[in-house]
């Protein structure tokens, strides 16, 4: 008898997950049909998973939101009706419930599959109490936006044994992982500087927590402070942060006042070199405040080690389209991100993007665990998702750029044990 093949949970029934966004400019042009449940329901069709769930804060808009996925992915391509089978949580009747993923966990069983895509301040609670069901877990990037957390999560993923990783899909951009694979033959680590920048359209989208439970540096930063210490590696370890801020048009954009919200966000951090103790530089800049333009998010980064140097412009692959469309008329596209257009069989035939691509590979990985083909160890050692375990670095980056700019842009420390080996993670934050 074969193995049990995995059912899969989604929390949260926004943009990412199912291309829901309740504003006039809809869902962004580069996901128009999410990313996460179109993926779930091409693996079934493939069968790689079992039965799906859907659970979300609002039940009220849950009508809305299977509607949404009936039109963008069962209408669209063959062979996907299955989406419209997608059991949701909570009842249509509920107004809010913040716990509702409770009810959904309830349907799993250990060894299943969960993608969070929530607010960021609630990715904690939701991923604690999956993997304390025994079940795997993929949370949107950061994970979590305190280092303490980050660190107890690594703890509960222990205690149970599961798989916990942050999904950031851009390991899996084959640009990013061939600059991550020459990365060792530049030598240490010396100069990272990165740009990321979404139009002002985004923050119709993000207007509830913009400013309140997140900034656009834990949304766009996250990205690439990953790729610079993934290329990095564990030779290098980032040891000081100093954060700067622009500010005004988001505030005016929304036309809210009740809270400060950063336009631009721009982190710098030192970084320290096991070989020689020589030191390196990583800028992360990220803003929300951009014009439209052709491609929805520009982005481009610049890694450099004492040995040579690699450059990316992400949003610019030399793949452009113009339209007789007054909503955008000309456009950089990157199909090698997630592909919409159906196959000329009608089916979906985006597997081989990379937003597609980190979902399926975290899938493969929990069913090879579940089979006891490899273990929580081997997946750290193959290096291509990012666990828990390996990415605390990250959430410190973060976390100490917030703690900078709430402290006039003081610096920040990250604190390591001495008595640990240099690629151990931090265990702590300080002012100086």
């Amino acid at each position: 008898m074969g193995k049990r093949v995995v059912n899969a949970l989604m929390v949260g029934a926004g943009e990412y997950t199912t291309g829901s966004v309740f504003t006039a400019a809809g869902a962004a042009p580069d996901k128009p049909a999410g990313v996460v449940a179109i993926t779930f329901t091409d693996l079934k069709r493939r069968g790689r998973i079992n039965d799906m769930y859907l659970a979300d804060a609002v039940g009220t808009r849950m009508p809305a939101v299977r509607d949404t996925m009936r039109t963008k992915i069962a209408e669209k391509y063959k062979g996907m009706e299955s989406v419209n089978a997608i059991k949701t949580f909570p009842n249509d009747d509920v107004a809010f419930d913040a716990e509702a993923y409770k009810l959904a966990i309830a349907q799993c069983s250990p060894g299943d599959v969960v993608t969070i895509f929530t607010p960021d301040d609630t990715h904690f609670d939701i991923a604690k109490a999956c993997m304390e069901a025994k079940l795997h877990v993929l949370v949107a990037k950061p994970a979590v936006k305190t280092l303490d957390k980050h660190l107890e999560l690594i703890q509960v993923a222990k205690e149970n044994n599961v798989l916990c990783c942050v999904e950031y899909h851009k390991r899996f951009d084959p640009l990013y992982t061939d600059a991550r694979d020459r990365g060792d033959s530049l030598g240490p680590f010396s100069f990272f500087n990165a740009t990321m920048t979404q139009p002002k359209a985004q923050l119709d989208t993000f207007k509830n927590w913009a400013g309140k439970s997140s900034d656009i540096s834990y949304y766009l930063n996250s990205h690439h402070i990953d790729i610079c210490a993934w290329i990095a590696g564990k030779s290098s370890r980032p040891t000081k942060v100093t954060a700067f801020a622009a500010m005004g048009a988001a505030n005016k954009y929304l036309n809210v006042s009740d809270r400060k919200i950063e336009d631009t966000i721009t982190l710098t951090t030192e970084w320290e070199n096991k070989e020689d103790g020589s030191k390196g530089i990583g800028i992360y800049t990220a803003s929300w405040i951009a014009p439209k333009s052709d491609s929805h998010t520009q982005q481009n980064f610049h890694y450099c080690g004492q040995n040579g140097e690699i450059r990316v412009n992400q949003a610019r692959r030399g793949y452009e389209m113009a339209m007789d469309d007054e909503q955008r008329p000309f456009a950089n596209l990157n199909p090698l991100y997630m592909k919409y257009t159906p196959g000329k069989d009608g089916y979906f035939s985006g597997q081989n993007g990379y937003g597609y691509r980190s979902i399926e590979r975290f899938v493969e990985v929990c069913q090879q665990m579940n089979d006891g083909k490899i273990t929580k160890e081997d997946v750290e050692n193959m290096g291509d998702l990012a666990t828990i375990e390996s990415s605390a670095r990250v959430t410190a980056i973060l976390e100490a750029g917030r703690l900078s700019l709430d402290n006039s842009s003081r610096g920040v420390e990250l604190v390591y044990d001495k008595s640990a080996p240099f690629e151990s993670e931090p265990t702590a934050l300080r002012l100086f």
